[in-house]
């Protein structure tokens, strides 16, 4: 019999779909940029920056979900900060050029200044017990007292800051005070006093 000559192909593989779409190597780089301008304090871009990082580690498989994250948590972590920074710095009061009370606005009791008017915000019974925020309004507005001395209390084992306020808001209340009247004042709270914060605010009832 003779050989019968066969034809054989040499078979040719072909990449699967699965085999093709392997994941971009290396580190994400929205990610990558979110790390850094979260740890620089860029708020909004890290923001956008990481979340867009997180999206593309999940679709992709790359890496990067922790540089991600990291970068949201700092640019949070820097957006409180601007926050307490700028309310620090930022006028409590709205005051006219002359240093009167331009505006209605509450503000504590340990910022008060000689001559401000005020409304008890708490509407305690008692203004000198517990109240650690007032709201100031001008003086040509209906108002609870008007400030007429801040003075800076001794600090002495055997007054309480309550004591030591009284005193001297008695002994500061201005001319022609009618006789026996008892002035108000906010004093500072014990550990304030013990420490040495110990200003007074006294003022007079309209």
């Amino acid at each position: 019999m003779g050989n019968v000559a066969t034809d054989q192909a040499t078979p040719v593989s072909r990449p699967s779909a699965a085999s093709s779409a392997y994941p971009p190597s290396g580190t994400n780089r929205f990610a990558r940029w979110a790390r850094w301008c979260g740890l620089l304090g860029v708020v909004p871009v890290a923001l956008v920056l990481g979340v867009v990082g997180l999206f593309q580690v999940r679709r992709t498989g790359q890496r990067g979900k922790g540089a991600a994250v990291l970068g949201i948590v700092a640019a949070l972590f820097w957006a409180g900060i601007w926050a307490n920074l700028a309310s620090s710095f930022g006028p409590d009061v709205r005051r006219s050029p002359n240093g009167s009370v331009a505006a209605a606005l509450v503000d504590s009791v340990i910022d008060l200044r000689v001559g401000d008017c005020f409304r008890n915000s708490t509407r305690a019974p008692d203004p000198n017990d517990g109240v650690d925020s007032v709201t100031l309004v001008p003086c040509d507005q209906a108002h609870d007292g008007k400030v007429y001395a801040t003075p800076v209390l001794p600090v002495r084992n055997d007054l309480t800051a309550e004591m030591a306020a009284r005193a001297a808001c008695q002994a500061a209340l201005p001319a022609g005070t009618p006789s026996g009247e008892e002035p108000g004042f906010f004093y500072p709270t014990p550990l304030l006093y013990a420490h040495g914060n110990s200003r007074a605010s006294c003022f007079t009832n309209p």
